[in-house]
C-alpha cells in the first residue's frame, strides 16, 4: 500500500464517519421532537431514552449503509479532485483506476463490516429490543389490539401501555384453539423478562366442545401459553431483522413457497455491497467529463437514486411472482456491476 493509498483511505473513512455522525444526529433530533410526549411517560426517562436509541439507531444506520458508503466515497472523490491530487497522480503515470482503488477497497471493507454486523450483532439486538418496553419505535400505547406471537397464539388486549409496561383485558387463544387464557391485568417483569399476572384463568375449550363442562383453572405468574414481547405490541408487523442471514438462507431453502423469506435472504446478501456498486458507477460518471462538474455530479446522484429505484422495482416484481426471489434481488447489482465494468475498463 502506497502513501497515497493510505491517504485516500483515510479521506474515505473520515467522510464515512462524519456522514454517520450527521445522519445519527439528524435522526435523533427529529425523532425526539416527534416522540417527546411518549418519552415523558417513561418510568426512568434518561435510562429508557438511551435504551430506545441504542435499540433503534443501529438498524437505521444499517438500512442506510449503501447510501452512506456511496456518498462518503463521492465526497472523498470530490475532495481529491478539488485538491488536484488526481491530476498529479495522472501526470506521474498512475491511472485513475489504480489511484482510486483505495476508495473502492474502503467501500468493500465497509460492506463486509455491514455483512458481519447483520449476521452477528443486529439479531441479538433485535431480540433485546423486543424484550424491552423501551424498544418499540411506534404505537407505544393503544386499545383493542389483536396480534399473533411467534408460536401462532392469538393475543387480544383491551389496552396496553408500554411506558408503564402494563396490559389489561388479556385473552390468549392457543394456536390449535383448545386453550383460552384470561387475565384482567398483566405487568412486564423486567428482571425475569416475562409478563406476570396476580390472577388468571385457564379455560379448556376442547373439553367444553366435547360437553365436559369444568371450572377454569386459576394461575398466577407468567401465562402458560404464548410469549409476546413488549415491543411486539408497538410494531404491528415484524420483519426478518431478528434472524441471522445464515438462518434466513437455510429457512429459504426449506420453504421455497415463502417468497418474502426467499427475497429477504437474497436481499440481505447483496445489501451491504450496494454502496460499492453505486460508488463505482458514480465515480465513473464524475470522471467521465471532469470539466462539467455540475452535470456529472448530478449524474452521480442519479446513479445512486437509480440503484434504489431499481432495487425497489425488481424486488416488487419478485414479491408479485413475476420473477424468482434470487433474480429479483440480484438483477440490480448485476446491472450496476456491468455498468461499472464498462466505465472502468479503460481507465
Amino acid at each position: 500500500m502506497t502513501r497515497y493509498d493510505r491517504y485516500f483511505l483515510w479521506v474515505f473513512f473520515q467522510s464515512a464517519l462524519l456522514l454517520i455522525a450527521l445522519i445519527a444526529t439528524v435522526f435523533v433530533v427529529i425523532d425526539v421532537l416527534l416522540n417527546l410526549d411518549e418519552f415523558q411517560r417513561f418510568e426512568n426517562v434518561a435510562r429508557d431514552v438511551t435504551l430506545y436509541y441504542a435499540f433503534n439507531l443501529p438498524p437505521v444506520l444499517y438500512l442506510l449503509l449503501p447510501i452512506i458508503i456511496a456518498t462518503a466515497g463521492l465526497f472523498a472523490l470530490a475532495r481529491i479532485i478539488r485538491a488536484r491530487e488526481l491530476i498529479v497522480l495522472q501526470a506521474a503515470g498512475i491511472s485513475p483506476r489504480r489511484a482510486l482503488s483505495a476508495l473502492f477497497a474502503g467501500a468493500l471493507l465497509l460492506g463486509f463490516g455491514g455483512l458481519a454486523l447483520r449476521e452477528f450483532a443486529l439479531p441479538p439486538l433485535s431480540q433485546s429490543q423486543r424484550e424491552s418496553p423501551a424498544g418499540a419505535s411506534e404505537f407505544r400505547k393503544g386499545k383493542r389490539l389483536t396480534v399473533r406471537d411467534d408460536a401462532g397464539n392469538s393475543w387480544y388486549v383491551r389496552s396496553y401501555d408500554l411506558g408503564k409496561g402494563t396490559l389489561s383485558g388479556v385473552r390468549i387463544l392457543s394456536r390449535d384453539g383448545r386453550i383460552l387464557v384470561v387475565a384482567q391485568e398483566m405487568s412486564w417483569a423486567d428482571a425475569r423478562r416475562e409478563w406476570f399476572t396476580p390472577r388468571g384463568e385457564i379455560h379448556n375449550l376442547q373439553a367444553l366442545l366435547e360437553g365436559n363442562v369444568a371450572a377454569p383453572r386459576e394461575f398466577n405468574g407468567p401465562p402458560p401459553i404464548g410469549e409476546l414481547l413488549p415491543a411486539d405490541f408497538g410494531r404491528r408487523k415484524r420483519g426478518f431483522a431478528g434472524t441471522p442471514i445464515s438462518d434466513l438462507w437455510r429457512d429459504a431453502q426449506t420453504r421455497p413457497d415463502f417468497r418474502e423469506l426467499g427475497l429477504a435472504a437474497n436481499h440481505e446478501l447483496w445489501h451491504p455491497f450496494g454502496g460499492l456498486l453505486m460508488l463505482l458507477v458514480g465515480a465513473g460518471l464524475v470522471l467521465w467529463r471532469p470539466a462539467k462538474s455540475a452535470v456529472v455530479g448530478g449524474l452521480a446522484v442519479i446513479a445512486v437514486l437509480g440503484y434504489q429505484i431499481c432495487v425497489f422495482w425488481f424486488e416488487t416484481l419478485s414479491t408479485a411472482g413475476a420473477i424468482t426471489p434470487a433474480i429479483g434481488a440480484a438483477l440490480t447489482p448485476v446491472i450496476f456491476s456491468a455498468l461499472a465494468a464498462m466505465m472502468w475498463w479503460r481507465k
